[in-house]
């Protein structure tokens, strides 16, 4: 029974040094879950069952015979003799560890409510094939993906989608929070992947329309992006942005490239989408002024707030760590050095 008062000692002396830690780090603030549920406590109490037990129910170990007591004296423990309850004391002190972190140590501090404040955007590209003009650089179209790929790596709170038109529309992504792979999606897109010979803005703007349907945010946003003029068949873009205006959706335009008097460019049905949807009207006629709109972009847009919940420091992690270091340390020395022989 003696060799419990050693083992007992150092296990208490690990529990007592990790509340003392977990005091240091929080002071006042410390708190324990567990004490609005008092029963898991009694987990402290078999590790502690376990080595009484143990004490009594072992054999007594055997002895040697000396014809001298003074031999015995001289001859005194060794190391290992002296260590023999340490792999005891250890495991010990890892179930009592395990017991402090089941009482799931807490920080009493309540953080402020996480808010995230994010929109639903669908971002409307045109493909036609005047975007591979070069009054940009390497042209139009590598231009505008750049500067979208920046745009969308920013909005990390937002969903956003992505539709592309040509002489027809077509979805690129659905909304999404996954901006890593609509990141690649644009950078994928390439001319004629669609026909590109007309460039049928009431389509892009009415698809992307279409996309929100699914959204149930405050605030729907489109950017139309384009080089060029409604040269197309089909729905007719003022009222594709009356309907936007009545669902509440804001049109961001942006006419892009330097346009020439006698080319086929209509900035003014642009500011007119723009002004019907309460959105604004850009024109982006170089690499800079592309970035600045779409700086300024980003600084306009509404964003609607949605609240986390209130968190607490969880500290487990910080008593359970050292009772897994504590447990394999006693399987290393009952292996090795102290490993023990029927």
């Amino acid at each position: 029974m003696t060799a419990v008062l050693p083992i007992l000692g150092f296990a208490l002396a690990a529990l007592a040094a990790a509340l003392a830690g977990l005091a240091v780090v929080l002071g006042p603030d410390l708190r324990f879950v567990v004490l609005a549920q008092p029963w898991w406590l009694l987990a402290a109490l078999l590790p502690l069952a376990a080595v009484v037990g143990r004490a009594l129910l072992s054999p007594r170990p055997a002895t040697l015979q000396f014809s001298r007591a003074s031999s015995a004296r001289r001859l005194g423990p060794g190391l290992a003799a002296r260590l023999a309850h340490l792999p005891d004391g250890l495991r010990l002190a890892c179930g009592l560890l395990l017991a402090l972190a089941l009482a799931r140590p807490e920080s009493s501090r309540i953080t402020d409510r996480v808010e995230h404040k994010g929109i639903d955007i669908v971002v409307a590209l045109d493909l036609s094939e005047s975007m591979e003009a070069e009054d940009l650089y390497p042209n139009r179209l590598e231009a505008a993906k750049e500067v979208i790929d920046s745009f969308i790596a920013r909005r990390r709170h937002d969903r956003v989608g992505m539709v592309a038109f040509g002489a027809t529309a077509t979805t690129v992504s659905p909304l999404t929070v996954d901006h890593g792979v609509l990141r690649q999606l644009v950078r994928r897109l390439q001319l004629r992947s669609i026909d590109g010979s007309r460039t049928a803005i009431g389509a892009g703007l009415g698809l992307a329309l279409n996309r929100l349907k699914e959204s149930d945010a405050d605030s729907q946003v489109v950017v139309l992006l384009t080089d060029g003029v409604h040269n197309a068949e089909g729905v007719d873009p003022d009222s594709v942005a009356q309907e936007a205006a009545d669902r509440g959706v804001h049109v961001y335009t942006v006419l892009i490239g330097r346009h020439a008097s006698g080319q086929s460019v209509d900035p003014g049905r642009l500011e007119r989408i723009a002004s019907t949807t309460g959105g604004y009207a850009y024109t982006a006629e170089d690499q800079q002024a592309l970035n600045n709109t779409f700086q300024d972009l980003l600084n306009k847009l509404e964003r609607s707030t949605i609240l986390g919940d209130h968190i607490r420091a969880q500290l487990f992690h910080l008593v359970l760590w050292p009772a897994i270091l504590l447990l394999l340390l006693d399987i290393l020395l009952r292996s090795t050095r102290l490993r023990r022989f029927p």
